[in-house]
């Protein structure tokens, strides 16, 4: 239903303007006797000369590190360059020792919190045992006096 509102209505482009403006997507032939135009497929296209490029820098690479790495005793400078930005070990070993006491702080804690308990709560079996008693026959002082007395059900 909609879909017949939508297409009837002037807002959108209808299907057929739509289509029409494709030409991007394919390319038609426009007499019969026409062949289409393709480009030239060669080794000149930027592809393969990007590809020369890499070949080529990753070779002069390999042959000046090599070159590096065998006149003498010093470092490469790759490495040099990583251990100059890295954190030094002591550093490393300070952050995991506070890290370490942390954890213990936080687990000696875990275990107190897990030992803990409620207080007991201690609730009468059957609370109107109160209310049931006989006020006749009691002697004087042995019994007290529960007027007030209001006993928690829950």
């Amino acid at each position: 239903m909609a879909s017949r509102i939508l297409a009837r209505s002037r807002a959108l482009p209808s299907v057929r303007h739509l289509i029409s403006r494709r030409g991007y997507a394919t390319e038609h032939v426009k007499h019969a006797g026409e062949q289409p135009k393709f480009q030239p497929e060669t080794f000149g296209s930027n592809a393969w000369r990007n590809t020369m490029f890499v070949v080529i820098a990753g070779l002069v690479w390999y042959r000046v590190d090599q070159h590096i790495t065998t006149s003498g005793d010093e470092k490469h400078p790759i490495t040099k360059w990583v251990e100059y930005h890295m954190t030094p070990a002591a550093e490393n070993d300070r952050v995991a020792s506070e890290h370490l006491d942390h954890a213990v702080s936080k687990a000696e804690d875990r275990l107190l919190f897990q030992e803990a308990q409620r207080a007991p709560v201690y609730r009468m079996r059957y609370p109107e045992a109160f209310e049931r008693a006989s006020p006749h026959a009691i002697a004087v002082g042995s019994q007290v006096d529960l007027s007030d007395l209001k006993v928690k059900n829950n």
